[in-house]
């Protein structure tokens, strides 16, 4: 029981504090909110997670993991077809979303060290294609269910 409590605590929390949506020019945008307008945006990546048995998509968007040129602070909204240019990291521009399995966003807040980030917490999101299909304009998909930006922010803020 001792050991079981001791690597959870090692594991830093995770927090539903990531919303998707799609812009009227058909991106996929995310929006990234740590608890704090001080807080340090250390990396952000997507991956997507299927069955092994479903085919690779043309232009469908994979995985991308990158880091800003400097930390960053405070909410940002980015696409998530490619890293942001200015950021560090391997990217393959996508077109479009998979329509098997589902997509996972997070961020890592916590602080750079000599030769590696001590986290502090990850803002997580998961979403599949359909979710975001189905958005209205100025909807955004978090923690499983549609909310207006303003409900995404309220819903953040309680988390934290």
């Amino acid at each position: 029981m001792a050991l079981s409590l001791l690597a959870a605590g090692c594991s830093p929390p995770e927090l539903q504090l990531v919303a998707v949506s799609k812009s009227p020019q058909g991106d996929v945008l995310a929006l990234l909110r740590p608890c704090s307008s001080a807080t340090h945006m250390e990396e952000v990546s997507i991956q997507h997670v299927a069955d092994e048995t479903v085919g690779a998509e043309p232009e469908a968007l994979d995985h991308w993991s990158a880091t800003p040129p400097q930390s960053i602070t405070g909410e940002q909204q980015i696409s998530l077809y490619e890293p942001p240019k200015n950021w560090h990291g391997p990217a393959q521009p996508a077109r479009k979303l998979s329509s098997a399995g589902f997509y996972s966003v997070d961020f890592i807040v916590g602080r750079k060290d000599t030769q590696s980030i001590i986290v502090k917490y990850r803002g997580i999101g998961t979403f599949k294609a359909a979710d975001i299909d189905g958005l209205a304009p100025g909807q955004w998909w978090a923690d499983g269910k549609v909310m207006s930006r303003s409900q995404f922010r309220e819903h953040a803020d309680d988390i934290c």
